[in-house]
């Protein structure tokens, strides 16, 4: 039976694609010729102009006061937007990687931050600083120091300089050797990369395992007071209770607040706590304290403080820490401040604003909480609120109200095995790095199951199920690992939002949209997923062509194999509109091996115009990769899919030697770290301008006074990638 009726009648929608495709390869045509060379290449631009790429450092708490990663800025033949890697070894890592240039074109022009004047030196924990901001340089003049004991939040820095006795004189300082650019090429570096963050996405399950164990240990003490038999209410038990004792709270309902200033535990069996309506059910104000076995309800309803707010702002404090002070001053059922160690197990919370309010350092292991937040999100607040907190939450429940888990610069996170349904967002993170988010459930979330903003680094987002919501997945940063995550009848799937990151082993099925590419500058590896289903498997806005793939590893898309070409031998465009609608017309084959599209395939990349908004696989799969996963995601009677992602990746990083190459692959994602055990392909295809008056050509699209407008993701608050 034949796929196609050649001489059939194919769909209005497909006659109009046709003829959009006529159209874009007369324009794409014409466009190879519009380019009017300059003699000179283009001059270094401000930095604030750039798209940046490489290490996040301007959000990192690490480099405040005179820390500094070296930066350099790039000006490629074929990309309209000038861009900034930050770490010097963050470009380098782009020369030889053979996607980068088929993406941007060749590097015309680049330079480098040279610090000869600046006073550079290192801080007392050993970041790079300098008093002043350096100069810029062309790359291939300067002279770069390499091996010194310079660092940066992702490891091993490169520093330049304009002249090789500035370069020594550093070198004599702080160690290392002055080199030429060729050799900064040919080096491998001891940096993180997301890989990394994949290897150790296992790593940070188990040390949640151990705060929980720890936790247990810690809530087990003798018992001390009884409510009911030594004193009359639980606000006189905990004043009574020795330091490291157990108050016992006998069932029933107990209509009082209470401040816990000891490290005791408070363990209810079947108690409830009911507060007035005014204020905090429950402060904390010591360390290690815990809570069991009870439930909450009846604090006030006040989300936030607009005086602590308002107070920060008459001090000029910045954006975040008024975030800070507002959400983190509000009603809670259960309040944390500077209360590090808190234990809270098998615990309701009915929330009026904030069902657990974490801030000032108030560390926390969490297991089996439940909160019930507002049916409408705006009247409620967050299921927990972890300001400066670190929390590690399992086996707990988040229905209603705001945010499921709001977390706010509380690095080291985790939240696994738990349900979120019926916010705006299930988990949101804010200048949060190094977190792990594995193996929840979220269902109809307003906004996003899982939303990360703010540009963190070093966040694994792996073995998620999302369905019913507006998107799945969505997070910004760096160096990011996104995978394992199953995500069903959303309106989006994931944004490929995070640079230098890594998207892999993602079921997207069934969703309205089931990736979006949402940054003008990629620099992300999206691989090995499965697209099955969707309306449309993925689009891009504005920018450099992406190629989604690695090597000759791509993704699986439905409909990307049928056709007269043998599977797995045609690139495959899912931001065309032909191949967009392969899985959903058969007749779209027809037009698909028409001459002009044919045309428009040898245009793909050769010409500016012909690569906005575009992405291709080169090498699609002709099956899935997690089809026993899929089959279970489309199953109308199946609960949340979860894939068995620590084995498959404690598996890979034993494997074999097919094994080992596919991880030596990924450990190396463009614009991310680079892993100190990758070899350099020989040098680019084309020199970099040497000088600024050497000969160049550049399309007419850059200009000396800067790239065209940067333009943001509005769903992630900043430009990310991919």
């Amino acid at each position: 039976m034949a796929l196609f009726d050649p001489y059939g009648d194919p769909s209005r929608a497909l006659r109009i694609a046709l003829g959009a495709l006529l159209l874009v390869a007369v324009v794409a045509t014409a466009g190879a010729f519009a380019a009017d060379p300059e003699s000179a290449a283009p001059s270094p631009v401000a930095y604030d102009d750039v798209v940046e790429l490489g290490l996040s450092s301007e959000t990192d708490a690490l480099m405040a006061g005179s820390a500094r990663v070296p930066r350099t800025q790039v000006f490629y033949s074929q990309l309209q937007y000038v861009v900034g890697y930050n770490g010097v070894e963050s470009f380098a890592a782009t020369l030889g990687d053979g996607r980068t240039e088929r993406q941007f074109g060749y590097p015309i022009a680049a330079y480098v931050e040279t610090f000869d004047d600046a006073r550079p030196g290192t801080t007392e924990t050993g970041l790079f600083e300098s008093t002043f901001a350096g100069e810029w340089t062309p790359a291939a003049e300067a002279v770069y120091v390499v091996g010194s004991d310079a660092r940066s939040p992702a490891g091993e820095t490169v520093v330049p300089f304009r002249t090789r006795e500035a370069a020594e004189a550093f070198a004599a300082d702080h160690g290392g050797r002055a080199v030429d650019w060729e050799a900064v090429r040919s080096r491998s570096y001891d940096t993180d990369s997301a890989a990394t963050v994949r290897s150790m996405a296992p790593e940070r399950w188990d040390a949640a395992d151990e705060r929980i164990a720890a936790a247990e240990r810690r809530a087990d003490r003798p018992v001390s007071v009884v409510v009911g038999e030594d004193a009359p209410t639980v606000e006189a038990a905990v004043a009574a209770a020795p330091a490291n004792t157990t108050v016992v709270v006998p069932p029933g309902t107990y209509e009082e607040t209470l401040t816990v200033n000891e490290s005791v535990t408070i363990a209810g069996e079947g108690a409830r706590i009911s507060g007035d309506g005014e204020g905090s059910v429950i402060t904390v104000r010591a360390p290690d304290v815990a809570l069991t076995g009870l439930s909450v309800d009846g604090s006030g309803g006040q989300t936030r403080d607009p005086e602590a707010a308002r107070e920060g702002r008459e001090d000029g404090e910045v954006w975040d820490t008024n975030i800070q002070l507002g959400y983190g001053h509000g009603d809670a059922g259960i309040r944390a401040i500077d209360a590090p160690g808190l234990v809270v197990d098998d615990v309701t919370v009915e929330a009026n604003a904030s069902g657990l309010l974490l801030r000032e350092g108030s560390h926390a292991a969490i297991r089996d909480l439940r909160v019930d937040g507002a049916d409408e999100w705006q009247d409620g607040f967050m299921g927990i609120a972890g300001m400066q907190s670190r929390v590690t939450v399992t086996d707990s429940r988040f229905e209603g109200g705001r945010d499921g888990i709001y977390l706010h610069r509380a690095d080291g996170s985790v939240v696994r095995n738990s349900t979120f349904a019926d916010n705006r967002y299930g988990t949101h993170l804010m200048y949060t790095g190094d977190a792990l988010l594995a193996d929840n459930a979220f269902r109809n979330e307003l906004f996003a199951g899982i939303t990360v903003m703010t540009r963190p680094s070093g966040n694994a987002i792996v073995g998620n199920d999302v369905r019913n919501s507006s998107a799945g997945v969505q997070a910004s940063g760096t160096r990011a690992y996104i995978g394992y995550n199953t995500l069903v009848g959303n309106e989006l799937g994931f944004s490929t939002s995070s640079r230098g990151s890594l998207y892999e082993r993602n079921v997207a099925a069934d969703n309205e949209l089931g990736a979006r590419a949402t940054t003008v500058v990629p620099s992300s590896r999206v691989v090995a997923n499965d697209f099955v289903g969707n309306g449309e498997h993925a689009t891009a806005g504005a920018g450099a062509l992406r190629v989604w793939a690695d090597g000759d590893r791509g993704n699986y898309w439905e409909g990307a194999n049928v056709g007269t070409h043998q599977p797995g031998e045609r690139a495959y465009r899912p931001t065309s509109p032909v191949d967009g609608a392969l899985h959903r017309h058969v007749a779209a084959v027809a037009v698909r091996e028409s001459p002009a599209v044919a045309l428009l395939d040898r245009l793909r990349g050769t010409v500016p115009g012909a690569r906005s908004g575009s992405i291709i696989d080169p090498a699609p799969a002709t099956a899935p990769y997690s089809p026993d996963r899929l089959d279970a995601a489309l199953d109308p009677g199946a609960g949340p899919v979860h894939a068995d992602w620590r084995a498959e990746l404690d598996e890979r990083s034993g494997g074999g030697d097919e094994d080992a190459a596919m991880n030596a692959r990924d450990r190396n994602a463009t614009g991310g770290g680079i892993d100190p055990r990758a070899t350099r392909a020989g040098p680019a295809t084309r020199p970099i301008s040497a000088t600024r008056a050497g000969q160049a050509t550049r399309p007419t699209s850059a200009t000396r006074a800067g790239p065209a407008t940067r333009p943001t993701s509005a769903a992630t608050e900043g430009p990310g990638d991919a």
